[in-house]
């Protein structure tokens, strides 16, 4: 498998790109849910934690996978797709990308906006230049409590949408991001 996408198929750089993602946000959705009817304390902290960590990790995955997109082909929609298909198709990835990046700003404001860096795993932490404030906290904190749905919306969409093309349609958009095309 090539690393770089070709007019048929993402390459190995790509799909790796994508799956860790995926793999990151479902852990990501399923942390935020966990600790979101904790009780304040150690096991909350630690969640907490956790999750702000595998946030700069997936915020690092996401700039390189947008610059791997601006950077490589991307392949073409299959034949035979619709145009509202098409339209439908770029609107969730890009609201997608947005969502996200809006999604791990917001997350790390919240800790910038109480004073804190945020932290890598206990290894180090990144002081962000955003002056501690109460009023900018809460918003941020809004901000992140409201923005998962959509992610969760547009996630499922593009699952189903993957599964209708593999099952319904019988296309390659399915193979292209997984085992290849035939």
């Amino acid at each position: 498998m090539a690393l770089r996408n070709t007019a048929t198929e993402f390459g190995a750089l790509a799909k790796s790109l994508h799956w860790l993602v995926a793999m990151g946000l479902f852990v990501l959705i399923y942390l935020g849910l966990e600790q979101s009817g904790m009780e304040s304390g150690p096991a909350k902290d630690e969640i907490r934690f956790i999750h702000g960590s595998i946030a700069l990790v997936v915020f690092f995955l996401m700039t390189l996978r947008i610059v791997w997109r601006w950077t490589n082909e991307v392949p073409a929609h299959p034949d035979g797709i619709a145009p509202w298909q098409r339209v439908s198709a770029t609107a969730v990835h890009w609201g997608l990308y947005i969502a996200v990046f809006t999604q791990l700003t917001a997350g790390a404001m919240i800790v910038a906006t109480a004073g804190k860096g945020l932290p890598f795993f206990g290894l180090f932490s990144i002081r962000l230049p955003v002056a501690e404030n109460h009023d900018q906290h809460e918003w941020w904190e809004e901000v992140h409590e409201i923005v998962w749905i959509p992610i969760a919306v547009l996630i499922t969409v593009h699952i189903l949408a993957a599964l209708h093309n593999h099952f319904i349609a019988k296309n390659d958009v399915l193979r292209r991001m997984t085992l290849g095309v035939k």
